[in-house]
């Protein structure tokens, strides 16, 4: 395999990385962010986190790694997991790609969160050390969404792998409930561990082979610049709202207890003709659209973008992110904001240029109620989708900058 070294000079230091040579667009580019515990960020140009992307090519690297995955599968069911917030949305995609190619297959897929559903019972927690948000909640899954034994396959999708400990936490979390796998697969966009993650995995689920799917691989190493004071991360803000409860049961939601390949599937055509018969307006032939999740919530928009790009329109997706990223070449436009969940921390929208997009639909569980002011000025008129699935059109009210 053709392997290539690039080292890049940031302001906290210097990053070495020898990747995989791969055909087409570059898997990722380099942001430095405010975190002392790891100073640079890979920001992918197919997650939708920080870059706006075209929901086709998204769909193309769910459907690869779906492919490495479905290679590797036992000939029992398959239980797939995904960490919040970055890989909620690429674990829901593996297991839709999955599910689509093998509709006979038992399957479900469940997510970690940073929040506690009304209903819901808290099934263990684990804490991945390097995050900006460190503790990771996960809840029991609702009814045909877990499947475990000899003949199953557990799937744990992340955007990236270094070392491969947070897999481990979540392997040895399933462990203390008792369930057994004859096979682990990790799935991730970009493998840095150099073979870590499967070493750090291995052994935990008793005698469970482990294998590993991924896009791009390589390694890296970090030399600190010892004269720069490491950047903190930011503190917190004051609540611009009152503290939100998921609720499990809402239309569109993040897969907090599970989704099920014996459920119906959802597809985007379905969301747009919820949203349709709610009063939503479709955009005019040639208007250019960016479709917006909010932190965790971000399968249902992906799928609504997927859905008005098959119809022909020029769609972008991203999502709001927690990750607090340095300005620069990667990250040339930043929008800082109180979070709209009244739990008191900064949020951030990357690369959006609102006078760019004729519209802006903004994909939030809160509800419109939640949004602050200074979002709605920064964006201007927008569709908010509410966890119900009900629009509202907002512009930013009279006074505002």
């Amino acid at each position: 395999m053709l392997r290539q070294t690039d080292t890049y000079d940031l302001e906290a230091g210097v990053l070495t990385l020898t990747t995989s040579v791969r055909e087409g667009p570059d898997l990722f580019r380099i942001a430095e962010r405010l975190n002392p515990k790891r100073a640079f960020l890979f920001v992918s140009t197919i997650l939708g986190r920080h870059i706006p992307v075209d929901p086709a090519e998204h769909r193309a690297a769910l459907q690869q790694l779906a492919e490495g995955v479905a290679a590797q599968l036992l000939p029992g069911p398959v239980f797939v997991m995904g960490f919040a917030e970055t890989a909620v949305g690429i674990g829901a995609g593996v297991f839709d790609c999955l599910r689509l190619s093998e509709p006979e297959r038992k399957m479900g897929y469940l997510t970690t969160t940073r929040f506690a559903p009304t209903g819901a019972q808290e099934w263990f927690r684990i804490e991945e050390s390097h995050s900006h948000a460190v503790e990771h909640l996960i809840f029991e899954p609702r009814p045909g969404v877990l499947h475990h034994g000899p003949d199953a396959t557990l799937v744990i999708v992340d955007d990236e792998a270094t070392t491969g400990a947070t897999f481990a936490e979540l392997a040895a979390g399933l462990k203390t409930k008792g369930l057994t796998f004859g096979r682990l697969i990790l799935v991730t966009l970009t493998d840095w561990s150099d073979g870590q993650a499967e070493d750090a995995v291995r052994g935990i689920l008793d005698d469970a082979d482990v294998f590993s799917v991924t896009v791009q691989n390589g390694t890296w190493s970090w030399m600190p610049d010892e004269t720069k004071t490491p950047l903190a991360l930011p503190g917190s803000c004051n609540p611009s709202v009152k503290t939100w409860i998921p609720d499990s049961v809402q239309e569109f939601a993040a897969p907090r207890v599970g989704l099920s390949s014996s459920q119906i599937r959802q597809s985007g055509e379905d969301i747009l003709s919820i949203l349709e018969h709610n009063g939503f307006q479709l955009p005019d032939a040639g208007d250019r659209i960016l479709v917006v999740g909010a932190g965790e919530h971000v399968w249902q928009p992906m799928l609504a973008a997927e859905a008005l790009s098959e119809r022909g329109f020029y769609t972008r997706f991203i999502t709001t992110t927690r990750s607090p990223i340095l300005p620069g070449d990667t990250i040339r436009h930043k929008l800082s904001f109180p979070d709209h969940y009244g739990q008191g921390f900064w949020m951030y929208m990357h690369n959006v240029v609102p006078s760019e997009w004729d519209r802006i639909l903004f994909f939030t569980e809160t509800g419109a109620d939640g949004l602050c002011d200074t979002l709605l000025s920064a964006l201007g008129q927008i569709d908010v989708i509410d966890g119900a699935g009900a629009i509202s059109v907002l512009e930013p009210t009279e006074g505002m900058p």
